[in-house]
């Protein structure tokens, strides 16, 4: 069942036995790394448990208010809740509105079935009155939480669902998803590794063309250290261009460059996320020690958190090459 979803049968498993269960769980958490298909798999479940007849084959009036392929969420039923577009949270007006709407029993369906995105992102304002929901759960309804994150969750919140765990998909089986998408076998290859098993994000980055910023990321560290790194950021036109996601995938990138450049400076080459570069990230490791790498992890790790907050990209982008530049210059 759910065929679509690849991989995580120990959870198809699972679902498979709530649909024939007698007593359920009235909320289920499911988590794991971004783009497993937590999301993909939470629908197609919620489409099959509204279904009249429990399979979910678009046979029935339910199914057809809920085609996820033409975008028609209209089910009476079906509540799918999001951060608002221009928010990092889940906010507690949206958790109220929530609430208001447990007075209401199924009105098509047996049960009324509500996905939380990003519930790991809820503010402690809406995680604690949502707290209260859980407690004192409506009738036939059934609450499913997507997290990336399970430890940013209430431990109460934590205590109160049945926990399903979505863990990466072998690579082959990513890279013969992504051959069967039009994908050449390379880059099939380094999207598997780059994604780390997550069938979405590797389809993400290849529609991001993540190779460009690649690109991006390794003449930056090929530049390093810098004559003058006033002049050279003044020229990187990309720093005053680039969107907080696009420098956040850039920052991404710069750390998956370094770490497999750690790796073969200690004399590692298996498990590299950009294998298809592997004799020239050698080469630039030379030149390198493994203080300097590590220190430069370091510095893109903390640029990672900085951009997942409010903080100024460009100021972001520009601290982390100064810092980097100055550990080059330091030890290098």
């Amino acid at each position: 069942m759910w065929d679509s979803v690849l991989g995580h049968e120990q959870n198809k498993a699972f679902l498979t036995k709530f649909l024939q269960a007698q007593a359920r769980p009235h909320a289920l958490l499911f988590t794991g790394g971004e783009g497993l298909g937590k999301k993909q798999l939470a629908l197609a479940f919620a489409k099959t448990l509204l279904c009249l007849h429990q399979k979910g084959d678009d046979s029935c009036e339910s199914c057809r208010l809920l085609n996820f392929q033409d975008g028609n969420l209209s089910h009476p039923d079906f509540i799918l809740l999001q951060r608002y577009e221009d928010k990092t949270e889940i906010l507690i007006d949206q958790i109220r509105n929530l609430i208001s709407q447990a007075a209401f029993a199924p009105v098509l369906s047996p049960y009324k079935v509500c996905i939380i995105e990003d519930a790991d992102r809820m503010n402690i304002s809406a995680a604690n009155s949502f707290l209260k929901l859980l407690e004192e759960p409506p009738a036939g309804w059934l609450i499913i939480l997507l997290a990336t994150q399970e430890e940013a969750l209430l431990p109460t919140i934590l205590s109160r669902v049945v926990t399903l765990r979505f863990h990466p998909v072998p690579l082959p089986e990513v890279e013969q998803h992504l051959l069967g998408l039009g994908i050449s076998q390379e880059q099939s290859r380094v999207l598997a590794r780059l994604s780390e098993g997550s069938i979405g994000l590797a389809r993400r980055l290849q529609e991001q063309e993540v190779w460009s910023y690649r690109q991006t990321a390794w003449e930056l560290l090929q530049a390093l250290p810098l004559q003058t790194p006033v002049n050279y950021i003044g020229e990187c036109k990309w720093i005053e261009k680039y969107t907080r996601p696009e420098a956040i995938l850039l920052i991404k990138l710069c750390q998956l460059l370094l770490r497999d450049m750690l790796l073969l400076r200690s004399g590692l080459s298996l498990h590299l996320y950009n294998c298809d570069w592997q004799q020239s990230l050698a080469d630039l490791a030379e030149k390198w020690s493994i203080h300097d790498l590590k220190s430069a992890l370091s510095v893109c790790n903390e640029a990672y958190r900085a951009l997942q907050s409010n903080a100024s990209v460009k100021l972001v982008l520009e601290a982390c090459i100064m810092k980097i530049d100055m550990i080059r210059k330091e030890r290098g």
